[in-house]
């Protein structure tokens, strides 16, 4: 007993000058350089850049200023991110590994893994608390302005036979979408809630269920869009219906043309909608 005590203000000190060296010493430029070299040769088309790397505890490393891109376009940032791998899986084939960080005043969590010898890539992801009207890439990308707090969980998959895969099932809710076409004269249309479930393999979106929740209008939609490398140019294929509020369409009153909307077209189900063109330049019919 009496040598524990003895020896343990020893250990305690060579344990704290151990970790001050490595938390200062620590090689956070060739770090950080090995992080982008592997992510951007495992996950081709998405860049990663990142400030600065520090040694997290327990063990793993924390990510300051990450910034992905597609190409040169930026596609997500986070502020920061920690990352723990699973530690006996460094010593096997395939690494396992858990990420949680902050982005637009949220988090984004989750798990992963990746084959040490082959570009194999999978993640299972949770987002919460996300502000989607901060993330340029989607403003850049739909070519309108869109708020709301965004939840969900996805999954990632890039494999040799099936190339890449991901699925998502995203909640956005008390929001706003901005309209290219002023739809029953609103130039947005503010809701309450839109939950869709999407897949996406390689460069075909299918939006298998969208459904919203307005203040004036529901509606729901589903189909695929054809991805171009020029958003803008992505090709449209949707169907589904619009669906007024009897309150709103009181409010429209006499501006409701009978001849454009006769009363008829309004049924049980709303009206029937179908969306073909380009994201820049979208046609809407009436079915």
């Amino acid at each position: 007993m009496n040598n524990t005590r003895k020896w343990l203000p020893y250990f305690l000190f060579i344990l704290a000058v151990t970790a001050f060296f490595i938390y200062f010493l620590f090689p956070s430029d060739k770090i950080k350089s090995f992080i982008t070299v592997h992510f951007n040769k495992t996950c081709p088309g998405v860049n990663i850049a990142v400030d600065h790397v520090k040694p997290a505890f327990p063990p793993g490393l924390r990510l300051y200023n990450v910034n992905f891109y597609h190409t040169h376009d930026p596609l997500f940032r986070m502020e920061q991110i920690k990352i723990a791998p699973g530690l006996l899986s460094l010593f096997r084939s395939k690494i396992i590994f858990c990420f949680k960080g902050s982005a637009y005043t949220g988090i984004l969590e989750g798990k992963g893994e990746f084959t040490k010898n082959g570009p194999e890539v999978m993640i299972d992801g949770k987002l919460s608390g996300i502000r989607i009207k901060k993330i340029s890439a989607i403003k850049d990308f739909i070519g309108r302005n869109i708020s709301g707090v965004l939840d969900g969980n996805f999954t990632y998959r890039n494999q040799k036979e099936s190339g890449d895969n991901l699925k998502a099932e995203l909640i956005i809710s008390n929001g706003q979408l901005e309209l290219l076409t002023p739809l029953f004269q609103l130039e947005s249309l503010p809701f309450k809630k839109i939950t869709a479930e999407l897949a996406m393999k390689n460069m075909n979106l299918q939006i298998k269920k969208c459904i919203i929740h307005g203040d004036q209008i529901d509606g729901s939609i589903s189909g695929s869009v054809t991805l171009k490398n020029t958003p803008g140019q992505s090709y449209l294929k949707l169907s589904g219906t619009i669906k007024p509020h009897p309150l709103f369409l009181e409010e429209l009153g006499n501006d409701l043309s009978a001849n454009l909307l006769p009363k008829k077209i309004f049924g049980k189900n709303g009206i029937h909608i179908r969306i073909y063109g380009t994201l820049d330049n979208p046609r809407f019919f009436l079915n």
